[in-house]
């Protein structure tokens, strides 16, 4: 039986990228003391709350 875990992540979610892309990647990681998925995911949460959201207000 699998452990039990506080949030579970039931999905995996792939794409290519080119070298210069993973290195950033790792780099960022790195930098951020953090590995790629879980600074992939604060990316996500970063775009969710607003950070890069295109600007709606002259439309």
């Amino acid at each position: 039986m699998g452990k039990t875990v506080e949030n579970p992540k039931r999905y995996i979610v792939s794409c290519r990228v080119s070298d210069r892309e993973m290195q950033l990647l790792a780099d960022r990681a790195e930098q951020g003391n953090t590995n790629i998925s879980d600074l992939l995911r604060q990316s996500l949460t970063a775009i969710a709350e607003g950070f890069g959201a295109p600007n709606h207000a002259g439309a």
